[in-house]
């Protein structure tokens, strides 16, 4: 009990940094115009998307939901490829996704294709961060027809600010299941690295879905 209770407080201590955060990347993001390299269209938004993820060889974090304003979900190929090229590719996604029409079978084939994929209730802006180095973020939701716009960054100090916040929202994404389960979060990384092996799983969502395919849920 005392241990589901240190989680408990380690959980409304994360969640209300997350909510810091997230006030802060909103901010950030109304500001990004002035900041960044360059503002993208949004016709050009996909292309830049995908041109981005080409030039990944270290890590790439990124961030989606409903709507899909960066056009990542349908580069799922692209970032499994990326994955097998030894890079580490997380994908954090909104809890509404998962029911989707289109986004659960993308998050399914992220999965299969070595991409960790997480998702949470309430999402930072939609962005993609490559090496730390770069990111793509969006600065508006499609409306009226037209897609998002979105803007460029590569100011180191932004681009890893940006990154250290999604990774504050990863954290939280494990605390919550580790909550759930009334397990320390180092079990639960323990238990799903174990049942990532057994199955032959790149990733927890994809031992779930083999899981379900075994019967075993």
């Amino acid at each position: 009990m005392l241990e589901v209770h240190a989680l408990e407080k380690a959980l409304a201590h994360l969640s209300d940094v997350g909510s810091e955060l997230l006030v802060a990347c909103r901010s950030l993001q109304d500001a990004a115009s002035t900041v960044g390299r360059e503002r993208v269209d949004p016709a050009e938004v996909p292309r830049a998307t995908a041109g981005l993820l080409a030039t990944a060889t270290r890590a790439v974090l990124a961030v989606t939901g409903l709507p899909d304003v960066l056009a990542l979900l349908p580069l799922s190929m692209t970032l499994a490829k990326v994955a097998d090229g030894g890079a580490e590719v997380r994908v954090l996604a909104q809890d509404r996704l998962r029911a989707d029409r289109d986004g659960g079978p993308a998050l399914r084939a992220l999965a299969r294709g070595g991409v960790q994929v997480a998702t949470v209730a309430v999402t930072p802006p939609a962005i993609v961060i490559v090496d730390r180095r770069v990111a793509l973020m969006a600065l508006s939701e499609p409306s009226g027809g037209d897609g998002g716009s979105a803007v460029s960054l590569d100011s180191p100090e932004i681009v890893g600010y940006l990154a250290s916040a999604i990774d504050s929202f990863w954290i939280m994404a494990q605390q919550e299941v580790a909550r759930s389960l009334q397990l320390s979060v180092r079990t639960v990384s323990r238990r799903i690295a174990d049942l990532k092996q057994e199955l032959k799983a790149d990733s927890g969502l994809q031992a779930g879905m083999e899981a379900v395919r075994r019967g075993w849920l």
